[in-house]
């Protein structure tokens, strides 16, 4: 009897982890064909950037965040904006397409963003930077006013969190070093994932349904995994303009922030207001990294805040 229970016990393992590696690798292998089919790879002499374009109107340079890549840019464009854009979202050093230098600093960052500009002869552009995707955006802004028509900057880290690593971050970066614990994590464990990445049970509880959608889709847009890493690993080191230099930008800026933000705290969006001049702050009580609560107020605000500037 006892032998029969073991072996009907192996027999279930066996069964259960067929089922669980046929679902992981037919998700995988589409997460994967999504992404290698949805960009063009540019080649310059400060390197090469991956991109893709999507929508007509005003043309606006997206800039993901942590755990991105381009495909995470036009979520953000398509949530964020809208239509009436033209969405050019890269994908930032070491993530997908887009290979990691040894000099991938922000102001190298800022060069190959420049170079794809030329490439698509978009004379100026609008530039959204989207949580670790601040420091880039904020950095082409700078070195390229003329290029530069307006910068917005959602939930996004405006200084140097290297020193002081949070173990959430440091849990993320392990879950994230294969595409499979990612894959597993996410199917098993969703909820406490998305309070690590500052989304709490309690936001996305209390999300309607399109809001949720979004958040799904955040995660979603995360396959492959493995990919995406060079970059995620680097985002501690990544070194912000300093606030002094930030004074000098002349570029109008619309900074949205949530105060009860874990991941990236409410204090990033007061370095960037104190010292950006005659920038403009949308606070939130709520939202948590990513706002996703407040997506229609969001919208207006950009709206609004593009409309004055245009």
């Amino acid at each position: 009897m006892r032998k029969t229970i073991i072996l009907g016990t192996v027999f279930a393992l066996i069964l259960v982890s067929a089922i669980v590696y046929v679902q992981y690798y037919k998700e995988i292998a589409t997460a994967y064909q999504r992404v290698s089919d949805g960009s063009n790879i540019l080649v310059t002499k400060n390197g090469e950037i991956e991109y893709s374009i999507e929508g007509e109107g005003i043309p606006v340079l997206m800039i993901h965040g942590a755990g991105g890549g381009y495909d995470q840019g036009l979520l953000m464009g398509q949530t964020f904006l809208g239509e009436g854009y033209k969405l050019i979202a890269v994908s930032r050093f070491g993530y997908l397409g887009s290979p990691f230098a040894d000099e991938s600093t922000v102001e190298n960052q800022a060069k190959l963003y420049a170079d794809l500009l030329e490439h698509l002869s978009i004379d100026r552009v609008t530039i959204l930077g989207v949580s670790a995707g601040g420091p880039s955006a904020l950095q082409f802004a700078y070195d390229y006013p003329d290029k530069s028509a307006a910068l917005i900057l959602v939930s996004a880290v405006s200084m140097f969190m290297g020193d002081e690593i949070p173990i959430s971050t440091k849990i993320v970066n392990g879950i994230q070093k294969s595409d499979f614990a990612y894959w597993l994590v996410i199917k098993t464990f969703r909820n406490i994932f998305l309070d690590l990445i500052g989304v709490s049970q309690e936001v996305y509880s209390n999300l309607n349904h399109n809001d949720k959608e979004f958040v799904d889709k955040m995660l979603e847009y995360m396959h492959p995994m493995s990919p995406r890493r060079p970059g995620n690993i680097h985002e501690a080191n990544i070194r912000p303009m300093s606030g002094e230099a930030m004074g000098e930008l002349s570029v109008p800026t619309m900074i949205l922030h949530a105060k009860d933000d874990t991941l990236v705290t409410f204090e990033h969006a007061e370095f960037y207001h104190k010292h950006i001049d005659h920038s403009e702050l949308a606070a939130f009580d709520s939202g948590g990294h990513g706002m996703a609560s407040e997506l229609k107020s969001i919208r207006k605000y950009i709206k609004d805040f593009l409309e004055k500037t245009y």
